[in-house]
C-alpha cells in the first residue's frame, strides 16, 4: 500500500483529520502528478509555482470531496493557494 492510500485508509469519513496529515497527502497527491520525489514540493509555495493546469487542480479538489466525504467549492485551491493555507484550511474546518 502506497503512502497516499495509507493516509486515506487513516482518515475518518466526513471529518478532516489534522493539518500535517492534510499537507502530508497533498504533498503525496502533487509529487505524483508531476512525477517528483515528495522532498521537492514546498508547502509554501503557491500550486501556481508548480504549473498545475486547471484540469488537476479541479482533480485535486474532487478528490479531497471524495476523501473527506465533503463537498468543497471549486475555487478551492484558488481561494487558499498552497498546500500549507490549503490543509490549515481545512483542518480548521473540521473544528467549525
Amino acid at each position: 500500500m502506497n503512502v497516499v492510500a495509507k493516509r486515506a485508509d487513516d482518515m475518518l469519513p466526513g471529518r478532516v483529520p489534522d493539518e500535517a496529515t492534510v499537507q502530508d497527502w497533498l504533498v503525496a497527491r502533487i509529487a505524483v502528478f508531476l512525477d517528483q520525489p515528495k522532498s521537492e514540493i514546498d508547502v509554501t509555495l503557491p500550486f501556481s509555482s508548480y504549473a498545475l493546469n486547471s484540469i488537476t487542480t479541479v482533480g485535486l479538489t474532487g478528490e479531497l470531496e471524495e476523501l473527506l466525504e465533503m463537498k468543497l467549492p471549486a475555487t478551492l485551491i484558488w481561494d487558499y493557494p498552497s498546500i500549507e493555507l490549503l490543509a490549515r484550511h481545512l483542518a480548521a474546518r473540521d473544528r467549525e
